[in-house]
């Protein structure tokens, strides 16, 4: 007698199919700074207002330098028109959490497009002369001030 065979098993029901995922709500867009807030830098070092304008004449724009780091900076500000310009102080501190003021003063001369860039670095304890942490030590970064003479 041949051997019957068993009777099949009913067909296995299919998973339903899954709906696919759901999208996932679209992240706003990182708001952009304003157009009129200082450059972050680094370790929460900016400057404020982060552009200047002075007449060719001659003329003078104050600026903040704020340390929002934890840790006591060193700063030193380069010129790309030391004929024209007189920084005050070209070399500086800022402790942390608070700021310090840059004046740049524009001797008169013809109009034209400058820049200072603003280099620190974090202060060794006990230093007293900014400029000296700068011999031989690494920087921490740089902010650039864009400077119109009109």
């Amino acid at each position: 007698m041949a051997d019957a065979e068993a009777p099949a098993a009913p067909p296995a029901e299919a998973p339903p199919a899954e709906a696919p995922p759901a999208a996932a709500p679209e992240a706003a867009p990182a708001a952009a700074p304003a157009a009129d807030a200082p450059p972050a830098a680094a370790g929460g070092f900016t400057i404020d207002p982060p552009a200047a304008q002075v007449p060719a004449a001659g003329g003078k724009s104050v600026h903040k330098l704020a340390n929002g780091g934890a840790t006591r900076l060193a700063f030193k500000v380069r010129s790309s028109n030391n004929t024209e310009y007189r920084l005050k102080p070209v070399f500086g501190f800022v402790e942390p959490g608070a700021s310090s003021q840059l004046e740049i003063t524009r001797l008169a001369g013809a109009p034209k497009q400058d820049k200072m860039v603003v280099v620190y670095a974090e202060a060794p304890a006990g230093c007293t002369d900014a400029a000296s942490c700068f011999k031989g030590g690494p920087t921490k970064g740089e902010v650039t001030i864009a400077v119109t003479a009109q």
